[in-house]
């Protein structure tokens, strides 16, 4: 998956979902639909720039798909060709275009699943650990710091501000290296009590994998699973890396981390557990 807005990610995989429920080839729903297989395929995939309400209801009509889902598909093709349709990479202008699709699915999303093997994730962070995180990395400039530290903040601010109830369910693991790299910092003791508040939110949950557990399932690196609401609407996985970030929506793929994520958490404990008999 590429970085496509979050509209056009959401119609490829309902359009997805309805072709695989009725067990269709590419080829045999493009017959069906009166299409092509590589238009087809352009939209299941997100690769187009926008897209044509008239077209995409009417496929979905020929599927046979209910009235809420063929309400749900002009709306979202509708705001594909909104040209006014303000993006975060309007507001915070270093920001790489492949995070902001990642911003736009975490806006959306209902449930994560975030599981991190070396630093704790950006939602979870002081300020004061993310001036340090940020002061470490060697190809940022002073301004590009301050953005970042600004977006984090507003992320932050746009995820757990909401009423409750509308805060969407949250479990993060973290390894214990993500807390020992940090013990003899200064602001350590800040960091931690930010993260027993946290976990003190209904929907968040916050997991230590104790480093005595040795060998795991997780072992071959961090991800994120997101999941969200409405008809056919896929999970996705989040990987990031130095150089950018991978968006996989194919169903097998996202089985696999979520069986991954089903064993690490056999051997987690509860934050306030892990952090009760490390003091006591």
């Amino acid at each position: 998956m590429n970085t496509p807005s979050l509209a056009l990610w959401r119609i490829g995989g309902i359009m997805r979902g309805l072709r695989e429920d009725r067990g269709y080839t590419l080829r045999q729903a493009a017959k069906i639909l009166g299409t092509n297989k590589d238009r087809l395929d352009r939209v299941e995939s997100a690769k187009n720039q926008r897209c044509d309400p008239g077209t995409v209801t009417g496929w979905a009509f020929k599927y046979g798909a209910d009235e809420k889902v063929i309400n749900d598909l002009d709306a979202l093709a509708m705001q594909t060709l909104d040209a006014d349709a303000r993006g975060w990479e309007e507001v915070f202008t270093t920001t790489p275009k492949w995070f902001t699709a990642f911003l736009s699915l975490e806006a959306e999303a209902i449930a994560m699943y975030s599981y991190d093997t070396a630093y704790i994730p950006g939602l979870l962070q002081i300020r004061a650990y993310m001036e340090a995180v940020l002061a470490a990395d060697p190809f940022r400039t002073l301004d590009e710091v301050e953005e970042t530290i600004r977006l984090r903040l507003l992320r932050q601010d746009s995820v757990f501000s909401r009423p409750p109830g509308k805060i969407a369910r949250m479990r993060f693991v973290l390894d214990e290296a993500c807390l020992l790299r940090i013990r003899h910092e200064p602001w350590y003791e800040e960091q931690l009590q930010r993260l027993r508040e946290l976990d003190a939110l209904g929907p968040v949950e916050i997991y230590i994998l104790p480093m005595d557990r040795g060998i795991h399932a997780g072992m071959k690196g961090a991800f994120m699973i997101m999941s969200f609401d409405g008809a056919y609407s896929p999970e996705v996985v989040y990987l990031e890396s130095e150089y950018g970030a991978r968006y996989i929506d194919e169903r097998r793929a996202v089985a696999r981390f979520r069986e991954v994520s089903s064993i690490t958490l056999a051997q987690v404990v509860r934050i306030e557990e892990y952090l009760s008999n490390v003091e006591s």
